[in-house]
């Protein structure tokens, strides 16, 4: 068994949280980066009373050094499980391992929610610190058939955190996205990241001649088509259309999608924080 791959990763603002962990956090605590000078009465710990600040006070009061907090947050993989993931399963499990064993490293809970018709309590796996648990989460999901049916996001959205969190969306958003529209306006306190999973096959790699199945990958109806690459062309040009699509959609609710292609890569995800981090 390959190891898994992790990943830094942090959110684009501070965390307010209360419980103390590995992040840049907005609360004043104990932690080890200086943030500001407050008078003793507001923060009465006399050890960290500084006393070069305290004489230059223009109001002869003492003064004492405050520190910002690093603090916890929630990781959450909010997946699609209709029918069409079904190609996608293998790298489905890569993430979810990835990004569970990363939130781990960190001290970070992990949840995992899963939406086909309705987000099923069958594949919830809410703050979880374990890794035996998440393995055999993994194996359940594993062995899980994939229903015919677009995600119904708006059912998943009472399971979310209410504090700001880090939140990845990972489909192949083959569906209409007038769907998920309504929902992301209130994700705008997480920190969403688009996980866009395609399986190059669907539209590289076709011949320019000959006959060539196609399968509806929610239905299972199957379409034969004579391939001469002007309709080859038409597909590639249609995915690219449809990538740039999506790029449009998600960076107008200030989300920057992140394409997976065949297989889960770390890298990728690493690159992208690094990028957000400039």
């Amino acid at each position: 068994m390959n190891p898994t791959q992790i990943f830094q990763y942090r959110l684009s603002t501070p965390s307010n949280r209360v419980y103390p962990g590995a992040h840049i956090g907005r609360r004043v605590s104990s932690g080890h980066l200086f943030k500001q000078h407050e008078p003793l009465l507001a923060h009465p710990d006399p050890r960290r009373i500084d006393l070069r600040a305290s004489v230059l006070d223009v109001f002869g009061q003492y003064r004492v050094r405050v520190y910002q907090q690093h603090s916890l947050i929630d990781v959450l993989l909010l997946a699609d499980l209709s029918a069409s993931m079904s190609q996608n399963k293998t790298l489905l499990l890569d993430c979810l391992d990835a990004i569970a064993e990363s939130a781990f490293s960190y001290g970070d809970r992990f949840s995992f929610i899963g939406c086909n018709s309705q987000a099923s309590a069958r594949y919830h796996l809410s703050h979880c610190q374990q890794l035996g648990a998440l393995r055999s989460f993994s194996q359940q999901l594993q062995a899980a058939r994939f229903t015919p049916q677009n995600p119904d996001w708006q059912s998943a959205l009472p399971h979310l955190p209410n504090r700001s969190s880090l939140i990845f969306l990972l489909s192949d958003f083959y569906f209409d996205l007038a769907s998920l529209a309504p929902i992301l306006p209130q994700l705008r306190q997480h920190d969403v990241i688009p996980l866009v999973v395609w399986q190059t096959a669907d539209y590289e790699n076709l011949p320019e001649w000959g006959l060539v199945n196609f399968q509806d990958s929610e239905s299972r109806t199957t379409r034969t088509l004579f391939m001469r690459p002007a309709l080859r062309r038409r597909i590639v040009q249609n995915f690219q259309k449809r990538r740039q699509h999506l790029q449009s959609f998600f960076r107008g609710y200030g989300c920057e999608p992140l394409f997976l292609q065949d297989n889960f890569n770390a890298t990728q995800l690493q690159a992208y924080f690094s990028q957000r981090a400039v």
